[in-house]
């Protein structure tokens, strides 16, 4: 078989798991929109390694190369983050850290997958988190990830969906072939806009 650009990418593993948080942790230190609902960076962290943790179970998680300067994690359509899915992913007790936000977090996550059902997307594969260390940056590092997941989602005939909440970011998608199917408004306490994205099964 003809090796994928996803062949070409290190696949993270367990090990590595500090390292790709905190990529995602500095990737994300000037806008992270929990912010806004945390009230110490640390748990900003939490909620990264959760969401990698439960990637490494149920999806994968790759970075650009063993150097790790930028992280990607995916996960399948049918893998929703339930709270059972968190506790075998071993993220029960960071889970556990950010447990008085988990009203305000359930909240957001409902309007979120209220808006993504109108989507009816079929069988898709889920950009769950994906970003570059600031010194990396502006370096092609994010442009090879998503290339290797849209070849990915090609051969598998699936569309790619994501989140976003930086207008800036959506035109960087809609170069990749991505567009915004929906733009809502997150609720209280955040009054934040945010982009929901697909690139279409080809």
């Amino acid at each position: 078989m003809d090796e994928t650009l996803l062949d070409n990418l290190y696949k993270i593993k367990k090990k590595d798991l500090k390292t790709a948080v905190n990529v995602l942790d500095n990737a994300f230190s000037e806008d992270s929109m929990w912010k806004e609902v945390f009230n110490d960076e640390d748990k900003n962290r939490v909620l990264t390694e959760v969401m990698v943790r439960f990637c490494l179970k149920y999806g994968n998680v790759f970075s650009t190369s063993d150097n790790l300067e930028g992280v990607m994690a995916i996960s399948p359509h049918d893998k929703d983050m339930t709270t059972l899915r968190v506790i075998r992913s071993g993220a029960f007790f960071l889970s556990m850290k950010i447990a008085s936000e988990s009203k305000i977090m359930k909240v957001l996550s409902n309007a979120v997958e209220e808006a993504k059902k109108s989507l009816n997307l079929g069988p898709y594969i889920h950009l769950l988190i994906m970003g570059v260390s600031q010194e990396f940056q502006g370096k092609g590092f994010g442009g090879k990830l998503l290339r290797a997941v849209i070849e990915k989602a090609e051969i598998e005939r699936k569309a790619i969906y994501l989140e976003t909440q930086k207008e800036e970011n959506v035109s960087l998608y809609e170069k990749y072939g991505f567009s915004v199917k929906k733009k809502i408004i997150l609720p209280e306490p955040l009054n934040l806009p945010m982009w929901l994205m697909v690139r279409d099964a080809k």
